[in-house]
């Protein structure tokens, strides 16, 4: 079969997609007609922008990989605790209730399978925020926003502490955090070309002695959001700023989150802003939360897991997806390229 004929068919496949999904949210959410359904581009989950005459949405279908835990269980935790943050004005995607007052729908078998779900596919309604990236700190910080910000990742983790459990979620302890993303790496790479991971060995055991040191005493360890780096973050000058996609949330160190936050900034913003940045995020996060300085000198060290994590999460999704994953792969480079920028990364980190 030619391009052209894959790029129709694929086409069909999306617009069938679509006038499923437009019709599955105004049977089961009560959405009024015309219903608008656009998917967005791939990732983790598949999200479609919903647009009705007067409301925008994003629907999500959850999609199962190996290197998440993935449940309705660990869906529903999400979805509710998104709802008690709300709850406080905090800056989190509200989720949408069903008409049966659900906040996650399920397809099982009896339901069939229409186009885009499988069997048993969790899916979630959110309310739209309009916003854009980087607005907050480029072409200049906005400090009393950027404080804001920092206070509300603060207030985040002290409410989590307060919300009821009724479902169970992961820990972003350091077998999820460190020992997976590095046994999937070294799987791969023993498998591709024979080698493995001894000279990381030294600082892996290094950063788990840091981290270990930490303990899991109260505020230190807890609900965190497990993946706030900027692409996270959306603001608007009239409705301020929203923190995007809990799915990666579980109970991990909170010296993690900001973590994950400064040094991802350091990555995508010109460097003259950094500093401002992350006085102002301190500066915020502080007044809710103050970090103790055994917190500040990890941070560095989780920076590094962070990125080790991401590295194992990439791996496996372009694994699962033919050999690339165009929303984390840089350009056009193919999986083993990936490889050898990641092996290259731990040895910068050495």
């Amino acid at each position: 079969m030619n391009n052209t004929s894959d790029s129709s068919a694929s086409d069909r496949s999306s617009e069938q997609s679509c006038s499923a999904v437009a019709a599955y949210l105004v049977e089961h959410y009560g959405l009024a007609t015309p219903v608008d359904v656009r998917e967005l581009e791939p990732g983790a989950n598949r999200n479609f922008l919903i647009t009705t005459q007067d409301q925008r949405y994003v629907y999500r279908i959850y999609t199962d990989h190996d290197f998440y835990v993935r449940n309705p269980e660990a869906y529903r935790y999400e979805l509710d605790l998104l709802a008690y943050l709300k709850e406080f004005k905090l800056a989190v995607p509200e989720p949408v209730k069903r008409l049966d007052g659900q906040r996650l729908s399920t397809l099982d078998a009896e339901s069939g399978r229409p186009a885009p779900w499988r069997d048993g596919a969790c899916s979630a309604l959110f309310r739209f925020f309009k916003g854009e990236e980087h607005v907050t700190w480029y072409p200049e910080v906005k400090e009393p926003v950027v404080i804001s910000f920092g206070a509300a990742v603060a207030e985040i983790h002290q409410r989590a502490d307060q919300f009821p459990r009724p479902y169970c979620r992961h820990h972003f302890d350091l077998q999820y955090l460190l020992d997976g993303p590095l046994q999937t790496l070294e799987s791969i790479l023993k498998e591709r070309r024979g080698e493995n991971l001894s000279f990381f060995k030294d600082y892996a055991d290094h950063m788990r002695r840091q981290i270990n040191a930490l303990g899991k005493g109260k505020d230190i360890y807890g609900l965190i959001h497990a993946d706030l780096h900027v692409g996270n973050i959306l603001y608007h000058p009239d409705n301020g700023y929203c923190i995007l996609d809990f799915d990666q949330c579980a109970f991990g160190w909170r010296a993690y989150d900001v973590a994950t936050f400064k040094y991802n900034i350091i990555e995508t913003v010109p460097d003259h802003l950094t500093d401002e940045i992350w006085r102002c995020f301190l500066e915020g996060y502080n007044q809710v939360r103050p970090l103790t300085r055994q917190e500040l000198d990890c941070l560095p060290v989780f920076a590094n897991a962070w990125t080790l994590w991401d590295i194992g999460e990439t791996l496996v999704l372009a694994t699962q997806w033919g050999g690339h994953r165009p929303d984390l792969v840089e350009g056009d480079l193919t999986q083993d390229e990936y490889l050898d920028e990641a092996v290259e990364t731990l040895r910068g980190m050495v």
